[in-house]
């Protein structure tokens, strides 16, 4: 049995969706403002990052969908832009989470719920990624003062900073590769991609892509990653996706999609992309998911959903994409999450879940 778990940054809860009738079973009170969602690797748990001074991460039991514990972190808030500030090694023993108020990183021992570090990063901190062997966290710290826009690398057999890395402007997604080799960022304000060896901790390479790249997605074979240029504000070049060849590091296509593209996700057999375009602003295009074929790199459907989708999770048996409608700007149609069949890439159901959907996690 697989449920979704959706973050309602407006709501203070987190609504539970049973992928078999894709309906609404619960909804879970959790503390103000939850922004992230994550899962331990075997899916027994859910991890829900809660923004405030401080904040708190709550630990549902996903058997139950009961809260068994809260645990406090450093002081964070919500930006407006779904950001990944929370992340869970993959032997499922710690979770290291990006507090971008208090611009440091709690580390958290899963086994007790314990606050067993507090590594000091540079300035907003909003981005996290680890690498597949559990050895290093890359954290993004997406300051908009040029001087203290940087990757901090923190070991994690110790928890302390062995490296910091110069990037673009504004650095936001990070990608790692499969093979644990290379790390791709993300970087909106100067419209490229760094590519950094992650055996010496150095930029190799500085992809130009389109205007306001802000997340990527890498391919599981490790041979494309996927970025998404945003135009989200106002910027002029973007509403397209780059796709960049890992062995070259070249940009071997641009796909034009939809209206403020902000969110992606692939299929895991490599065949498809799912692009969530939000149009937060006013205008036309927006409010849909754009599906690339990977063998082609062409648009092959573009599929209404609600307002502003600002997240998507696709299942594991890949038969289901859910997005998140946050209805963060004025308007209607949001609060909902639209569930698409990817045979048929139908909206098959759309559940009404709390306030202002951000984030959201499905169990395997």
């Amino acid at each position: 049995m697989s449920f979704v778990y959706v973050a309602n940054f407006g709501g203070s809860n987190v609504s539970v969706i049973d992928t078999k009738v894709n309906r609404l079973i619960s909804n879970i009170l959790v503390n103000p403002s939850p922004l992230a969602t994550i899962l331990s690797p075997n899916g027994q748990f859910g991890y829900v990052l809660n923004a405030g001074n401080p904040g708190n991460v709550t630990v549902i039991d996903t058997k139950d969908h009961r809260i068994v514990a809260t645990i406090q972190v450093g002081s964070l808030s919500f930006t407006t832009l779904p950001t990944k500030p929370m992340m869970i090694t993959h032997d499922g023993q710690w979770i290291y989470v990006a507090n971008n108020d208090s611009n440091n990183v709690t580390v958290i021992d899963t086994k007790d719920y314990r606050v067993i570090a507090t590594v000091q990063v540079n300035d907003t901190p909003l981005f996290t990624a680890i690498t597949p062997d559990d050895q290093y966290v890359y954290i993004i710290n997406s300051s908009f003062n040029m001087v203290l826009t940087s990757i901090t690398v923190i070991e994690t057999k110790r928890h302390q900073v062995i490296s910091t890395i110069r990037v673009g402007v504004t650095p936001a997604n990070i990608g790692i590769t499969p093979d644990g080799q290379f790390a791709y960022v993300c970087n909106f304000n100067s419209d490229n991609v760094s590519v950094i060896d992650i055996k010496t901790n150095q930029v190799i390479a500085t992809i130009l892509v389109g205007s306001g790249p802000f997340d990527l997605e890498i391919t599981a074979d490790g041979q494309y990653v996927y970025v998404v240029n945003s135009q989200r504000f106002g910027i002029s070049g973007g509403n397209t996706v780059s796709v960049i060849e890992t062995k070259t590091n070249q940009v071997i296509s641009t796909v034009e999609v939809d209206s403020e593209p902000i969110a992606l996700g692939i299929t895991s057999d490599n065949r498809y992309v799912y692009v969530a375009n939000s149009q937060s602003t006013s205008g036309s295009g927006g409010n849909t998911v754009s599906v690339i074929e990977i063998k082609t790199n062409q648009v092959i459907s573009t599929v209404e959903v609600g307002s502003e989708p600002i997240a998507l999770g696709i299942t594991s048996d890949n038969r289901y994409v859910y997005v998140a409608n946050s209805q963060l700007a004025s308007g209607s149609g949001g609060n909902t999450v639209s569930v698409i069949e990817t045979k048929t890439n139908q909206v098959i159901s759309t559940v009404g879940v709390g306030s202002a959907p951000v984030a959201m996690s499905i169990t395997p």
